[in-house]
């Protein structure tokens, strides 16, 4: 049941009542986010996830072994490098002659000849290390248990031997940058173990007295053929590179710890507590590692100030953290009988079945639990393609910062479900990107703007890049824009905040700066319409009609379009607010009319990926870029019902020829389906998302594991719970409230779900019919409310609530 048949089937009469300030807010109880196993992971994807947003650990729960498989954010091979072209504007200005004049074909071999430079791309994120603590074997276990608790953020394993109780705890506290482990042995059983830390490469390691075990290294990059490299167009210069380290701390009540090598032996305790610390010489400051930091002093005095905490004070400390931030929102689907089931089991049975709210309640949850456990205001940068948890030395795509959908995916939830704080990290780092490529602007593309082109790192990498030359020109020369496109996540959190210091200091000038940069590259044609180009559509391909060879470049892509029309739209509306008074509004005013129209297929009625009707080589791509103006923007809605009819056409063709592939996909065809008030479509998609594959936990494993499916799915469900990118005729937000709600989420209730204009909003609903909502604003203002095919207005002073009382009418 959508949102359209909801209000097909009943009216909803808002009669409103103030609530005074003192009333509290409504509770929504839900004690089942705890996920659970019978059994220690055997893959590294069924591993529990642990992270503060610095620290990531991926414990397996093991009974002979236990492992932490552990994860420090600024942890990268290389090094600051970014190449382009020699004469690059240059040879930029004749590839954009020769599309003007229909060249397409002799535009795309100039550039695969002469837009490359090595090293196309970049080193890869590392893991720090595994801290495995391996105990004696025991005969038999029994009553085995594992289990993440959501809402507290604690990993506990318990199990039976044939004469005691084994209990073991573990978090990373954001409070203290520590992970904290607790081994209890009840009985007569002791705890006998070794403790020690492995890495591949570049790492000492020593036990040392007091229960101390220390990690010292340095990465150490080597050139291919010396050495494995897997981006074929090269991976930047070797040498010493940045260094890292990391502390142990062990503490036992009863028996004893004493040093054997690189181990710390165990023997006859009651009780074990592990502290850990770890630090690199990174600097954000200079997006690069920093001679004069020296991890080993941070992992050092972090250690001494852990040691001086208590296990007790540590994890309370910790669990009131997670959980105020975590218990910003709640949802609850409804119950079932499947709520006590393992998850592993219960993905089976929901893989036959697909009946399961409960577990599509977790998944939400889940997602916010790992954006803040890969993203918080003490984390030194924003969560990568795995968040901040990543095992192999060489990580899928480097585990880099994807800005052609992927990183603006990981960020998406961060609003909507009321933990913006995990946006600090990305805003920091993404100032520095901006600096950093303002004097590549002009010189490769005469430009006082920035750019970014669609692949980065920590070390500010901005220009083109890609494992291959060839696919250094496809991916990256031809297409300019995804900084532009990130900033908007940026505009998006200042609508929801309405935080009038951040736009002004921070998201004006990087709005300002992408629209110089898109009006200096822009191209106008003998009739006056203004282009951009080279151009792409990531990372489809059409046919040239005219040698019948598949190409990528072309001339305004509907993706690049709408990029265009979107921070043009923002930063007109940022400099009216602000009362900015310069030529920028002029300019893009200008531009604005000279570009094109989004182009309509005239014989099927599709939203078009290129400006003219073209075979694809993927007709079902995996990418939606193309859609981009029906989500994340707001361009396309139902007030543009030709439009909006052709981005659903556009949809349905994508999916009808297998749309998808990878997790972040099928995430992003559920936000189109929620925005277009498609409920079962899009809970289709959720579906999807939980039951493709060979599934045995709630980490996106369809393609290699990457956060963004994950991140991407709790925005979608957030998407069909409330919607509020449209505004009314007065300019102040619409709160569309259970905009495509599926049959199967017929009841529910959640609390604390953001809307744009800063109001937070808890609502229940009972055979698809709202039965209670309540409306707080943070800032005061006016909004609109709409539920079915009916709309209220309201007006909040800062700090109310209110709650709309609701009558329906049967029709």
């Amino acid at each position: 049941m959508n949102g359209n048949h909801i209000g097909k089937v009943l009216a909803l009469f808002f009669l409103l009542s103030l609530v005074g300030c003192d009333q509290k807010e409504k509770k929504v109880e839900n004690n089942k986010l705890v996920l659970w196993y019978k059994s220690p992971a055997k893959k590294w994807t069924d591993a529990f996830p642990l992270g503060n947003g610095q620290l990531g650990a991926m414990c397996y729960g093991g009974t002979d072994v236990e492992r932490y498989q552990l994860n420090e954010k600024t942890l990268w091979a290389g090094s600051p490098s970014n190449p382009y072209a020699e004469d690059y504007y240059g040879k930029l200005q004749k590839i954009q002659g020769l599309i003007l004049a229909g060249d397409k074909m002799e535009a795309n071999n100039y550039g695969l000849e002469n837009m490359g430079a090595a090293p196309a791309s970049f080193r890869s994120y590392e893991p720090l290390a595994d801290l495995l603590i391996s105990f004696e074997v025991h005969d038999s276990v029994q009553n085995y248990k594992r289990e993440l608790d959501l809402t507290r953020g604690i990993h506990k394993v318990s199990y039976k031997t044939p004469d005691s109780e084994i209990i073991r705890e573990s978090f990373i506290s954001a409070v203290d940058n520590a992970l904290y482990v607790r081994i209890v042995a009840k009985g007569k059983t002791k705890i006998n173990c070794s403790i020690g830390l492995e890495r591949a490469k570049d790492a000492i390691i020593k036990a040392l007295p007091d229960g101390l075990l220390h990690m010292d290294g340095q990465i150490v990059d080597i050139e291919a053929p010396m050495a494995h490299d897997e981006n074929a167009g090269g991976s930047g210069e070797g040498g010493e590179h940045m260094r890292f380290a990391a502390r142990v701390k062990t503490e036992v009540v009863g028996g004893s710890v004493v040093p054997n090598e690189d181990r710390l032996m165990v023997k006859n305790a009651d009780e074990l507590i592990i502290k850990l610390t770890a630090a690199t010489d990174y600097n954000l400051s200079k997006l690069n590692f920093d001679d004069t930091i020296d991890p080993a002093v941070l992992a050092n005095e972090n250690l001494n100030k852990v040691i001086a905490t208590s296990w007790e004070h540590s994890k309370k400390a910790h669990v009131k953290d997670h959980s105020s931030m975590f218990g910003h929102v709640v949802l609850d689907l409804g119950s079932s009988t499947k709520d006590s089931l393992p998850t592993d089991e219960r993905l089976l049975a929901y893989k036959e079945e697909a009946q399961d709210p409960g577990l599509e309640a977790q998944l939400f949850q889940f997602g916010r639990y790992l954006l803040m456990g890969s993203s918080r205001s003490n984390a030194v940068l924003p969560a990568n393609l795995q968040g901040v948890w990543s095992e192999r030395m060489w990580a899928p795509w480097e585990a880099d910062y994807h800005l052609n959908v992927n990183l603006q995916m990981n960020y998406w939830p961060a609003d909507v479900t009321n933990i913006s704080e995990t946006l600090d990290p990305l805003v920091n780092w993404f100032e520095l990107i901006a600096e950093t490529s303002k004097p590549l602007a002009k010189e490769m593309y005469g430009s006082d703007g920035w750019f970014s082109h669609h692949a980065s790192n920590p070390f500010g990498r901005v220009t083109p890049s890609a494992s291959t030359f060839a696919s250094q020109f496809n991916n990256g020369v031809l297409d300019a824009l995804p900084g532009a496109w990130m900033v908007m996540n940026l505009w998006d959190h200042y609508e929801f905040t309405q935080d009038k210091e951040f736009l002004k200091n921070r998201l004006y000038p990087l709005l300002s700066g992408a629209s110089e940069f898109i009006l200096d590259v822009l191209v106008e044609d003998s009739e006056g319409v203004m282009h951009f180009m080279p151009s792409s559509s990531p990372e489809n391909q059409y046919r040239d009609p005219t040698t019948g060879e598949m190409l990528r470049i072309t001339s305004t892509s509907t993706y690049h379009l709408s990029i265009i029309k979107a921070v043009f739209n923002a930063t007109l509306e940022a400099a009216s607010i602000l009362g900015e008074k310069n030529d920028m509004s002029d300019r893009i005013v200008k531009a604005q009319n000279a570009l094109p129209d989004f182009p309509v297929d005239p014989e099927n009625g599709r939203l078009m990926e290129w400006r003219q009707p073209l075979e694809e080589k993927e007709p079902g791509h995996r990418h939606l870029s193309h859609l981009l103006g029906l989500h994340p923007f707001s361009l396309i809605t139902n007030e543009t019902p030709e439009l909006y009819k052709a981005a659903r056409k556009s949809l349905e063709w994508r999916e009808q020829n297998g749309q998808g592939g990878m997790g972040w996909a099928y995430a992003h065809g559920l936000l189109m389906h929620a925005r277009l008030l498609e409920g079962e479509k899009a809970h289709k998609s959720v579906v999807t998302l939980l039951s493709k594959g060979k599934k045995s936990s709630l980490m996106n494993t369809i393609g290699p594991f990457q956060i963004d499916g994950n991140l991407g799915a709790t925005a979608g469900i957030a998407e069909m719970l409330i919607q509020s990118h449209m505004k009314d005729e007065n300019g102040d937000f619409v709160i569309h409230l259970l905009p495509a709600i599926p049959t199967d989420w017929s009841n529910g209730k959640v609390s604390g779900l953001k809307a744009r204009g800063n109001f937070e909003v808890d609502m229940e609903w009972s055979y698809g019919k709202l039965t209670s909502v309540l409306l707080y604003s943070k800032n005061g203002g006016s909004c609109s409310v709409k539920a079915g095919d009916k709309m209220l207005k309201i007006t909040l002073k800062a700090g109310e609530k209110k709650e709309l009382t609701l009558e329906t009418i049967s029709k």
